[in-house]
Order: structure tokens, then sequence, then C-alpha cells
């Protein structure tokens, strides 16, 4: 055997799930917590997404302001990405599932209790402290389900968050019409205290992984530099480009990653194995998560704005939050059916090919509805666009996370899904800042606030432009090599 050959089947022996342990609570229950994770933490999104409209009304906000909801909810979900699946690869699933219950119920609980646009920032920013919890499912089934492989655990994840996010956009809009939101926020914690309980008592404990640790300073300084760099992203989306705030919070962002790159290269106890990034498949994965974030916003904060504003502005159809729920359905639910097809044919071919599949779905939903905004676009314009962009959601979804699962090691899962979530969280949050920014440039005559309807169609050409980027990435991605990354020895004493 040549010393390459020998190189390359120990890089391959590295990759490789070592020790899978066969689940000691049976398959189905922890197949039902991994689905059920994944379903009410995608469900706080898009339970949301369709009350933006209602709490601007409400609270007399412009939709700079009501954007902060979805932001912080992003900025509160980056830190979570970034803790919540390492904290199971170091400390455990069973833990870390149930600290992310714990921190969605408590987000819940604090507007249910106070009734202000103040509770609802603090609220959406503890919710995505807690929304990274149904990412875990992927771990906990990689790692404790016997005979499991990367693609079923990523199909159960993606479609229950899909299936998550159609039970959310109606739930919010289909309970106010029944209960106060008061009322709707104190049910939802119920909710998701019982959702911890079941993850205590299904998912079992494991043994801390010696060679998945990492430092307590990598992650503040990750932290850190996120929570600045979303933070100048959203000023600038509400106080302009050019806003002094703006460019010193996010050059400051800037700065501090370059600063926290440089160490952790050094760290011998890194968050992120960025050695892993020399791969072709791992760089463009992670450069098509971070397009493909800022593209799917247009979907959870475009549409709701536009079909909610009243036909006095010449445009929009005057829905409230159950109607754009229901009208948004089939995104969600066409999602969940594409993301099963999408892991089954991605276990066939390269699930980059599929999640460039997915983005092409994307662009020409983008540009269906474009076209349909310069005649007035009806309902049914808007349940056919949902439905391609379910489909391009779905694929896109399953193809990125399968794709970077299958670059890392079984005790790393959640480093693989860290690294691809907070590239979308990034992008995710930099969408409603932009989009906002667009939408506040230019409003209606006679109708201060409300975005001229050219405004849209700009929005929807960005994210556009973002799918086919994330298009021309996938598809000219090959079948190369993940490099090898060190293996920390556990700490003795």
């Amino acid at each position: 055997m040549t010393h390459s050959e020998a190189q390359n089947q120990e890089q391959e022996q590295e990759r490789r799930p070592v020790g899978r342990p066969v689940a000691t609570r049976g398959r189905n229950p922890l197949i039902a917590v991994a689905a059920l994770l994944g379903f009410t933490s995608s469900a706080v999104t898009f339970m949301l997404t369709p009350l933006l409209p209602v709490l601007q009304r409400e609270f007399h906000l412009s939709v700079g302001d009501v954007a902060w909801v979805l932001t912080l909810l992003l900025i509160g979900g980056g830190v979570s990405t970034i803790l919540l699946p390492r904290l199971a690869d170091v400390l455990g699933d069973r833990g870390a599932a149930t600290l992310g219950a714990a921190l969605l119920a408590t987000g819940m609980v604090i507007p249910g209790i106070s009734h202000t646009f103040p509770a609802m920032l603090i609220g959406a920013a503890v919710m995505g402290l807690g929304s990274a919890a149904g990412q875990l499912g992927v771990g906990v089934l990689r790692r404790h389900l016997a005979g499991s492989s990367v693609h079923t655990a990523v199909i159960v994840s993606q479609v229950a968050q899909a299936v998550g996010a159609g039970v959310g956009l109606v739930a919010g809009g289909l309970a106010l019409s029944h209960v106060s939101m008061q009322d709707f926020f104190l049910g939802a914690t119920v909710v998701y205290i019982a959702v911890g309980v079941c993850a205590w008592a299904v998912i079992p404990s494991g043994r801390r992984s010696g060679t998945a640790a990492f430092g307590i300073g990598n992650v503040a300084g990750l932290v850190a530099w996120i929570i600045l760099l979303l933070y100048g992203i959203k000023t600038a989306g509400s106080d302009g480009v050019t806003s002094a705030k703006a460019i010193g919070f996010a050059a400051a962002g800037l700065a501090g990653a370059a600063v926290w790159v440089t160490l952790e290269k050094r760290s011998k106890a890194p968050v992120f194995h960025l050695a892993l990034l020399k791969s072709g498949t791992v760089s463009r994965t992670v450069v098509a998560g971070f397009t493909i974030g800022m593209a799917i916003q247009s979907v959870t904060f475009l549409i709701p704005f536009y079909v909610q504003t009243p036909a006095a502005a010449g445009y929009g159809l005057g829905y409230d939050a159950l109607d754009t729920g229901l009208l948004l359905l089939p995104y969600s639910l066409l999602g969940a059916v594409a993301g099963i097809a999408a892991g089954l044919v991605g276990a066939r071919t390269r699930p980059l090919l599929v999640a460039g599949v997915g983005a092409s779905c994307h662009c020409l939903a983008a540009l269906i509805l474009i076209l349909n905004m310069s005649g007035g676009a009806s309902a049914a314009a808007f349940v056919g666009v949902a439905c391609v962009y379910g489909v391009g959601g779905g694929l896109v979804g399953v193809g990125l996370f399968s794709s970077i699962q299958s670059c890392v090691r079984e005790e790393l899962t959640g480093m693989g899904i860290g690294m691809i979530g907070i590239i979308m969280t990034i992008s995710g949050a930099l969408g409603p800042a932009v989009y906002s920014s667009i939408l506040q440039s230019r409003s209606v005559a006679a109708l201060p606030g409300v975005p001229a309807e050219d405004r849209f169609r700009i929005c929807l050409a960005v994210a556009g432009a973002c799918d086919l980027l994330v298009a021309f990435i996938c598809y000219s991605a090959r079948r190369g090599r993940v490099p090898a990354v060190p293996v920390p020895q556990p700490s003795v004493g």
C-alpha cells in the first residue's frame, strides 16, 4: 500500500461513525422525540412571521421597528446554533435538548406575562436561544439509533421542521381569532415545557466525549463577534447603510471575526475545525448556506407584509394573520415532501446537486412573483409561488445539511450543524435588514410607512440573485476528498 493510499484510508476511518450504540429507549420513541424537537422549534419562527404586521399595527410601529422581532429571534438563533449542538457533542444530547426546550418556554412566557413591545423583543431573543433545539435531532439519531444513517437523521429533522413551519404559520392567526395574544403565548409555554419533559425522559444521557471538547473562550469570542455583526446589519436596515452606528458595529464584528479565526486556528479545543474549509465540498456548502439563508427570508418576511397590505394602497390582499398562514401553508407541506425526496435522492448522488436544484426552484418562484406583481398579484399566484418555494426549501435544507454531515465524524455532528446553521443565521438576519431598508426607501403616496409595490419587486430580485449564486456553487461542485482534522485526546486528570 502506498503512502497516499494509507493516508486516504486513515482519513476515511476518521470520518466513519464509530461505536454506534444501540438505542436503549427504543427506535420509535427516539425518532418521535427527534421529530418533536424539530417540529416545535421550527414552529416558533413561522408562528411569529404572520404576526409581524399585526404587531406593527397594534404597537404603531414602522416596518423597520417591527423587523427587530425577527432579527432578535435570528440573533438568538445564531447564539443557539453555536451553543446547543456543541453542548450536545460535549455534554450529551439529553441535556442540550432539554435546555433548548426550556429556553423556548421561557421566551414564550415573557410576552405572555407582559403584553408590551419590549417584552416581545426580549421574548423573541430568548426564543432564538432555544431555536437550534430542532437540529439536535440529527445528533440524537446518529448517536443513539442503531443502524441509522446521516440521511435518515437529516430527513427526520428537516421534514419535522417543515411540518412545524406549516403548523406555526396557521397556529398564530388561528389562535388570535379565539384568544388574546397573551393567552396564546402562555398556551405555547405549556407546550414547550411538555417537550422538555419528553426530551429528558426519552433521550439517553450518553457519555461526555473527550474528543469533542471546546474552550469557553472560543465560544464567547464567536458569540461576541456574531452579535456585533448582526446588530450592525440590523441597524443598517433601520438607520441606513451610511449610519455611523451601523458601520461601527459591523466593522467591530468583522474585526472580531478576523481575530477569532486567527485564534481558532491555534486552539487545541476549537469550536469549528477550520481545516475542513480546505475541502471544496465543505467550503461550497458553507457559502451556499450563507446565500440561501438570505433568500429564504423573502418568503417569511416579504410575503406576509405584501398580502396584509390593505387594498387602499393599490396592491395587496388585505389579509389577516390567519389568511396569511393558510396562504403559505403549501410552502411547509411541500417542503416536507421535498425533504423526504431529497434525502432519498441525496443518498444516491451528491447532496450539493440536490441543493442546487432547490435553489433553482427558489429563483423560479421569485421570478414568477415578480412577473405577477407587475399586473397585481392574486391569491392564486401566491399559492402557486408558495408551492415552488416549498419544494425548493425542502431540497436545499436536506441537501446542505446532508453535505456537511458527510464531512464530519459522528462525535462532531453538532459541529457540522453549527457550521451551516451559523452561516444561515447571519444571512437570515441580513435578509430582513436589507429588505426593510429597501421597503422603507419609498412609500405609497398619501400613505406614509406603506412601501411602494415596486420595492417588493426589488427585494425579490435581490433574493433571486442569491438563489442563482447558490445554484451555480452547487452545480459546479465536484466530489472531493475531505481534509483530515486532528483528533483531540481526552484530558487527563
